[in-house]
């Protein structure tokens, strides 16, 4: 059977996983004393007391006030209000802290299990593990948690998630029959080798699964999705600028009455889409043997970028067990860019989207022409400082190289990659289940020795951009006034 649910139910329930310290006592939804109360209780709860919930930042993207009309909507629908809340389940800290509940709808007789998304820096590294582990240790216990409910009094089973928990609704899907609706918001997809493995699972269990997709966001890009795609308008480009295109509450709109509602977008934004293959592509160019090291790599640079640790960001590019990759990321960046000059163009939207300026990122397209001058660059780090002082470079940009210096080595070690022929050798598009991995190499493309290479600010930017984490590297640059 089908879900009795709306999208727009959907979207609330996996919000009402994000909200913390709210109600009396300040506690979270995701908590164990909620157990046995509806959801319309919760919501009661911190309505009573919503004067004490101001306006500040209560998760990343979303303030108080956004979480007062979530709660208002959530107040307006009856249907949601009575769902039973069965189960909290919380993740031991050392499998990644992750949260999910069940919930039950007495009236349609329906189980509806959700999953949050990524809670810990556990969970983050586990994101990518996928590139190389065929399922990975936390998608396991997500399964293993789910077929320890009770369903016996159920007539409908649906599972749904937003970013990391929209990837483990949809493995669980994948991997139990007995599952018959799944609502993924927002959740990366598989890697090559699940794909491959899971072929019959894939094929027998896909039409169950419905992506409900921002059209800008940056995570439901990742890796091979699976199931029908539905792309929606987002409403949260705005204080946070790309970054919020992934907020839980990214596709919300809200009418005078309070209801929530969505709006269907024609498609995908054609600047993510290019961003998907491109992805694709690096990822199937890895060797299997340097996949881990890849994947750690790129775990510990969207940990960071998440957080906002610009300073940590930099550190995984000047660590010893991370730089190689990060270069051969970011050398492969530039030769698809030059092999496909709309990504040149895409990146360079994305980054005035985020109010970085117009002429500092002309700067770096003319800087970055030649690796000759980059590596110049890179071999002179007190002459290259002073230059910027010179031209009155922000005092926290002068900083942050002073402080990371080896950010000057590792443009160097890009500069070497970048000098390597070596064309791009796949196609960025998503593997079909029984597809072969090589009905996607690419025999288009020409090698060529002078591409553009990415010095210390693209760098971040462009790796920021490939995963979502632009807002994280803002503090690099001079704002537009």
């Amino acid at each position: 059977m089908s879900s009795n649910l709306s999208i727009e139910q959907i979207v609330l329930i996996n919000n009402l996983l994000y909200c913390e310290k709210f109600g009396n006592p300040k506690t979270d939804f995701l908590s164990s004393s909620n157990e046995c109360n509806s959801v319309g209780q919760y919501v009661e709860s911190v309505l009573a007391n919503i004067h004490f919930v101001d306006d500040k930042e209560y998760r990343t993207g979303m303030l108080g006030y956004e979480f007062k009309e979530i709660f208002n909507a959530i107040n307006c629908d009856e249907r949601l209000k009575s769902l039973v809340i069965r189960e909290i389940h919380i993740e031991d800290a050392e499998a990644g802290g992750g949260r999910s509940v069940y919930l039950y709808d007495p009236e349609a007789k329906e189980a509806i299990v959700a999953f949050k998304g990524t809670e810990s820096d556990a969970e983050w590294v586990d994101n990518v593990t996928g590139l190389y582990k065929v399922p990975t240790d936390f998608q396991q216990n997500a399964l293993a948690w789910f077929q320890s409910l009770t369903f016996d009094d159920c007539d409908t089973i649906t599972v749904t998630g937003h970013s990391k928990g929209g990837n483990k609704a949809k493995f669980i899907t994948i991997m139990d029959e007995k599952v018959d609706d799944c609502y993924a918001y927002d959740g990366q997809g598989f890697s090559d080798g699940f794909i491959r493995k899971y072929s019959n699972e894939i094929i027998q269990n896909s039409a169950k699964i419905h992506n409900i997709n921002e059209e800008s966001d940056f995570v439901n890009i990742l890796l091979n999705d699976v199931g029908e795609k539905q792309f929606y308008l987002g409403t949260n480009f705005g204080r946070l600028g790309f970054a919020e295109n992934h907020c839980s509450n990214a596709i919300l709109f809200f009418d005078d009455d309070g209801k929530a509602f969505v709006w269907k977008a024609d498609g995908q934004d054609k600047k993510m889409a290019d961003l998907d293959e491109m992805l694709n592509s690096f990822i199937r160019a890895c060797l299997m043997t340097t996949r881990v090291q890849v994947a750690d790599m790129l775990g510990n640079v969207i940990k960071n970028a998440f957080k906002g640790d610009t300073d940590g960001l930099a550190d995984v590019f000047c660590d010893e067990r991370y730089s190689d990759s990060a270069a051969k990321l970011i050398s492969y960046v530039l030769r698809y860019k030059t092999q496909n000059p709309q990504m040149a163009k895409n990146i360079k939207t994305i980054l005035l989207q985020n109010g970085f300026s117009s002429s500092m990122i002309d700067a770096i397209n003319f800087i970055t022409g030649s690796d000759i001058i980059m590596e110049v660059i890179g071999k002179n780090k007190g002459a290259m400082i002073s230059l910027l002082k010179s031209n009155h470079a922000p005092a926290n940009v002068i900083a942050f190289l002073n402080k990371h210096e080896g950010l000057f080595d590792f443009i160097v070690l890009v500069s070497k990659y970048m000098r390597i022929e070596s064309p791009l050798r796949f196609s960025g598009k998503d593997l079909q289940p029984g597809q072969s991995v090589w009905s996607l190499r690419d025999t288009s493309t020409k090698s060529n020795s002078k591409n553009r290479l990415v010095i210390i600010a693209a760098a971040a930017g462009a790796l920021a951009v490939v995963l979502g984490t632009v807002a994280a590297v803002r503090a690099l640059f001079v704002k537009k006034s």
